[in-house]
């Protein structure tokens, strides 16, 4: 069954929600997909209930008359949806209906003045009546369908509210320990370094830009990565050379459509648990390459030691696993693993070529 609300990713944003919940344009090719399938299987129910099979000519000619008649009706609000679009969000859903109904009753008119009586109709139908049947038959299709789409739709937009409240916890989570120690770091270089000091400012100021970026906006992956850098360098200043950075993204296209706040909190959480619970440090390794038609990252870094804390480490992957699953269904994951030393989070995603507008 295809999605009333498509995520089309090859654009810089997912769609923004509106005040309430839309009908879909019916301008996808899921969309008028399902409409057929859907006026497939109500011929089917239609002639079983004549009293059997009604045989292969009518139902030849009837899934012809009304496949013909789904697809003007999903044409027309198509064609219709830059004008449904402005009105409030019940209205919408009652003026589209209205709408189909309207192009059924047409078509079937149409029908009938061009054909006359076919096999379509019972002898004993008139005009009026066989409009009457067809108009009443999509209208009822229409609204079980709309309805099936209404609560897909309100369910959807519960869903992407609560990731994005979830995001939005997860930078508040970010920046005020990051903020303080980074702070700390950068005094402690002024005396000493002032030019590393100025560099490690510029970095903090170009993360924070990055982080107050909606959850929804895309970003490309060159960018995600240099934000990625950023912190890491910021980390550097601090641990020293408790912290070691192995970077092997040569592989990776830039030019990649990626959300912002993908890797940072996987490399935080590489930080967190897998360099500072360890008294000596050890080694963050960055892989990406890509496989077909998806690109994939892997981050590696030591397992946190015996009693470090692990509050906040299954959050970071849990929300980029809700955010993933909702803008790229099946298509993307992260996964995670360990062996006897190193803990891995493995980032998969589909490549959607990056455009800025």
């Amino acid at each position: 069954m295809a999605d009333a609300s498509d995520h089309q990713l090859s654009g810089r944003k997912l769609p923004k929600s509106r005040v309430g919940v839309y009908p879909p344009s019916f301008c996808t090719w899921k969309l008028l997909f399902t409409v057929m399938v859907i006026t497939e299987v109500s011929i089917v129910l239609v002639g079983m209930g004549r009293g059997g099979f009604p045989g292969w000519e009518w139902f030849g000619m009837a899934s012809v008359y009304a496949q013909w008649m789904a697809l003007f009706c999903a044409s027309g609000v198509c064609v219709m949806s830059g004008w449904t679009s402005r009105w409030s969000a019940r209205g919408a859903w009652i003026g589209t209906w209205l709408i189909v109904v309207l192009l059924a009753t047409i078509f079937s008119s149409a029908t009938w003045l061009a054909f006359g009586r076919t096999a379509l109709s019972a002898s004993s139908d008139q005009p009026l009546m066989f409009v009457l049947k067809s108009t009443f038959s999509v209208a009822l299709v229409a609204v079980v369908f709309f309805r099936y789409l209404l609560v897909r739709s309100r369910w959807q937009s519960e869903l992407i509210a609560q990731a994005e409240a979830r995001v939005q916890a997860l930078q508040a989570r970010i920046r005020p320990h990051f903020l303080f120690n980074s702070l700390n770091t950068v005094a402690s270089l002024i005396p000493a370094d002032p030019e590393n000091a100025e560099a490690a400012l510029l970095d903090l100021a170009d993360i924070f830009r990055g982080s107050m970026r909606p959850a929804d906006q895309l970003i490309s992956l060159g960018d995600e990565l240099q934000l990625a850098r950023q912190y890491l360098d910021m980390e550097k200043r601090r641990l020293g050379d408790r912290l070691e950075i192995d970077w092997r993204v040569d592989e990776l296209p830039p030019g990649a459509s990626v959300f912002p706040l993908m890797l940072q909190p996987l490399l935080e959480n590489a930080v967190g648990h897998g360099i500072q619970s360890h008294p000596e440090g050890g080694k963050i390794v960055v892989y990406g390459r890509s496989e077909g038609d998806q690109i994939v990252i892997t981050i590696g870094n030591p397992i946190a030691a015996e009693g470090s804390e692990q509050e906040g480490h299954g959050m970071a992957i849990d929300n980029i696993r809700e955010r993933l699953r909702l803008a790229f269904g099946s298509r993307a994951n992260l996964l995670t693993n360990q062996d006897a030393d190193q803990f891995y989070a493995v980032l998969s995603v589909p490549y959607v070529e990056y455009s800025d507008y």
